[in-house]
């Protein structure tokens, strides 16, 4: 099985018997359990085989009892038995993208040839959550296209605009128009 459907199972048991405002925290520790997961040493030991699943457990998880919800603790230790630790950042992942579909606001990202100002950032942000009747928050990524790209992952919402589209359909219109 995969790791995204192992984790979705675990996300949906987290979903169910946590309240709206335990799982907002229970996203933060996972987040902060993640950036721990990230680094080097700590993939290291948490892929090693020659540690045993309960001292990485012991090592990592034991001091977040009674600091974190116990349904959480609870997933987290049952993950940890069934060697399951790196797969936790998925399901911070998957839980975010719950959590953001049930509140219906979402993330983008933004690709422009040149930096947008805030202005221009909130306009797009308003023209797409009036069509979409979600709230959207876009960040500008880059500022390498030849145009304007604009991608909302999770809505499978994306607009493109590039001077090399336009030019190439200007020209395909005035060849038909011959």
């Amino acid at each position: 099985m995969s790791a995204e459907l192992i984790a979705k199972k675990y996300a949906k048991v987290l979903i169910e018997i946590e309240k709206q405002n335990e799982l907002k925290s229970s996203l933060q520790v996972l987040e902060m359990i993640s950036k721990t997961l990230a680094e080097p040493k700590v993939a290291e030991i948490i892929s090693s085989p020659l540690i045993s699943n309960s001292k990485k457990f012991e090592i990592f998880l034991k001091p977040l009892e009674g600091k974190i919800s116990k349904n959480l603790f609870s997933i987290l230790k049952i993950m940890s038995q069934k060697g399951r630790l790196p797969i936790i950042p998925i399901l911070k992942d998957i839980l975010s993208s719950e959590l953001r579909k049930q509140s219906n606001s979402f993330e983008g990202e933004v690709k422009a040839d040149k930096e947008l100002n805030k202005t221009e950032l909130k306009k797009l942000q308003d023209i797409l959550s009036k069509y979409s009747g979600s709230k959207i928050v876009l960040k500008q990524i880059d500022k390498k296209s030849d145009g304007l790209k604009v991608r909302v992952d999770e809505l499978g919402l994306e607009l493109n605009y590039s001077k090399y589209r336009v030019k190439n359909e200007l020209l395909e219109y005035i060849q038909k128009a011959l």
